[in-house]
């Protein structure tokens, strides 16, 4: 309670807020993707598994999970809906019973190869929306926060006090480069 008892108005921020903010730059994001892949039925969800199968076929769903961040429920009825279309199949991982290797069949494949410059395209135009000299440096971010995701948030703060000590340090080596060369 505020002065003379009257309750005080607590206000929120949305346009500086950068979780709320994330979410927009996300719809954003899967707009751009979805008009860039036209008429291809595929989320950017199922867009990241194709990718994972692609870059190392036979991955377990929970090595999935690892290589694209989605949680092992979401992903296993991902992996689920997609094996009904006909985009992947899922058998008994060698070695371990209990797990399933997940492969592309050959829809799986052609959906993936027809995709990938659609996924490029929406890529570009969401980069489009920054100057040329940030879209790095936001790559840079969304990686950090994507690492802070799988490191924990205190390894993550750690990574990024030895990047920044390290770029300093490759800063110096510049300057003093330039020095000599004058």
């Amino acid at each position: 309670m505020g002065q003379g008892g009257k309750t005080e108005a607590l206000t929120f921020d949305l346009a500086a807020s950068p979780g709320h903010l994330l979410h927009r730059a996300q719809q954003f994001a899967s707009e751009r993707f979805s008009e860039a892949t036209g008429g291809v039925e595929l989320t950017q969800r199922q867009f990241a598994v194709l990718c994972a199968v692609h870059d190392l076929e036979g991955l377990t769903q929970t090595q999935l999970v690892q290589a694209t961040g989605i949680d092992r429920s979401t992903l296993a009825e991902l992996v689920s809906r997609m094996a009904s279309k006909g985009l992947l199949v899922r058998e008994k991982a060698a070695g371990d019973g209990r797990a399933n290797a997940v492969r592309f069949t050959d829809a799986g494949r052609a959906l993936y190869q027809t995709a990938i410059d659609g996924a490029r395209a929406a890529d570009e135009a969401i980069l489009s929306a920054l100057p040329k000299n940030k879209r790095a440096s936001f790559a840079e971010a969304l990686g950090r926060i994507s690492r802070a995701v799988d490191l924990g948030a205190e390894a993550a703060r750690a990574e990024a006090k030895a990047a920044k000590s390290d770029k300093k340090a490759g800063d110096k080596k510049k300057k003093k480069k330039k020095k000599k060369d004058k």
